[in-house]
């Protein structure tokens, strides 16, 4: 059987696409290389958002071939100088791939370079990423970016899909839907829902140990503490609940506004409030179990894996209206309520609708099962073997 050389330009180790890496290469007939522009992840290393460094607690980087490429800049770096590695170039260049995935989008140097160099030497190459909600093209910089995304996007060989809206997003700027190829934002489901089964009475001793009563519905929220993420609106909901004291929050993650959303809690007098800082991700599934509901407030959410793993742990979900996993994995009345961005009010009766009914939060979760059952790293991989499929009839470009 002949194995078909695939490379994946990766902007870094990131624990929830490393397990498709492995599946992916565990295929028969494909050859795969990750190429990788920086070694954050693998290492500690130091989350500006969050002011903590960090390592990342779970097996990475086994079971698939990779390389590492030298970056000229500091990881620090954001926008379009976080990666700069010349060495993409000749990486992609001196193999004979028959195809290029660009897992990091297009938006710095280096991406940029590689999809040049695919270009002028004829490599088909596909892009990938999570964004979603395209932004209005009111300004002249928003019409020259719309217009070089057009550009950049007849020129790729196809797309691999992370999701609806996703799709939505290609289309918006001119993508073909012919050459789209699924491949969820997914992660380890698994994983996630073995790691958040609990010995009898561990579950209760857990809640105990944070303060919080059997009989309290506690929401959580896991995601850095910054303005994006806006973790403020939930405590604003919190408190405009009709009796808070049947339910509690649970915070996880760091970042610049922790010291602010302590000193509203106490201002307010909101009890039932819990700061649990960074939880790597072997512990991360137990406080997902020990929670009955998830929360995202994002003002601006392209994706949201954090979603993902609150729902392979059996959580239904709040969401905003500007969450890019709404319309597969996020449904509206089945699953998941989504509110207007920003709107407390709105948010507080969502969550004092699942403080009400027990009996509607246990089928919410159990719906997030069925749903995040569907959505798994082996459909991605259908998905890459149909754009090779795609390659070898020769209708990519």
């Amino acid at each position: 059987m002949k194995r078909r050389r695939i490379a994946i330009v990766a902007s870094h180790v990131i624990q929830y696409q490393d397990p498709f890496f492995r599946l992916l290469a565990a295929e028969p007939d494909v050859d795969l290389t990750v190429l990788y522009l920086s070694d954050a992840g693998v290492r500690t290393y130091r989350d500006a958002d969050m002011g903590t460094a960090l390592k990342w607690d779970v097996e990475l980087l086994s079971g698939y071939q990779h390389k590492f490429l030298r970056n000229l800049v500091h990881d620090s770096n954001r926008g379009w100088t976080r990666h700069i590695n010349p060495g993409l170039v000749p990486a992609l260049l001196r193999e004979p791939y028959e195809m290029v995935i660009f897992m990091l989008g297009w938006g710095s140097v280096s991406a940029l370079l590689g999809i040049f160099a695919c270009w002028w030497t004829g490599i088909p190459f596909f892009l990938y990423g999570d964004s979603s909600f395209p932004p209005e093209e009111t300004t002249l910089r928003s019409r020259i970016r719309a217009r070089l995304l057009r550009m950049l996007f007849r020129g790729a060989s196809g797309f691999m899909v992370s999701g609806a809206l996703n799709a939505d997003y290609y289309r918006h700027y001119g993508a073909d839907p012919e050459h789209f190829f699924l491949l969820p934002w997914a992660v380890d489901n698994e994983r996630f829902f073995e790691a958040s089964r609990f010995a009898p009475d561990e579950r209760e001793a857990m809640r105990a140990k944070l303060g919080v009563r059997p009989d309290q519905t506690l929401f959580v929220f896991s995601a850095k503490l910054v303005a994006r993420k806006d973790p403020m609106t939930l405590l604003r909901a919190f408190e405009q609940l009709a009796d808070r004291d049947r339910a509690a929050v649970l915070f996880l993650g760091d970042g610049v506004l922790h010291e602010s959303l302590e000193t509203f809690a106490r201002e307010h007098d909101l009890s039932n409030i819990h700061f649990a800082g960074f939880v790597n991700q072997s512990e991360l599934p137990k406080y997902y179990g020990m929670s009955d509901v998830f929360v995202l407030p994002s003002t601006y959410e392209p994706r949201g894996a954090v979603i993902n793993e609150a729902m392979a742990c059996g959580l239904p979900v709040i969401v905003t209206d500007r969450c890019g996993s709404i319309g597969d994995i996020v449904l509206d009345g089945e699953n998941a309520f989504i509110y207007p961005a920003g709107d407390a009010e709105e948010l507080a009766k969502s969550m004092e609708r699942l403080i009400a009914d027990p009996e509607l939060r246990a089928a919410m979760a159990r719906r997030s099962r069925e749903i995040i059952g569907t959505w798994t790293f082996a459909r991605g991989v259908e998905g890459v073997k149909a754009a090779l499929a795609y390659v070898s009839r020769g209708a990519a470009k």
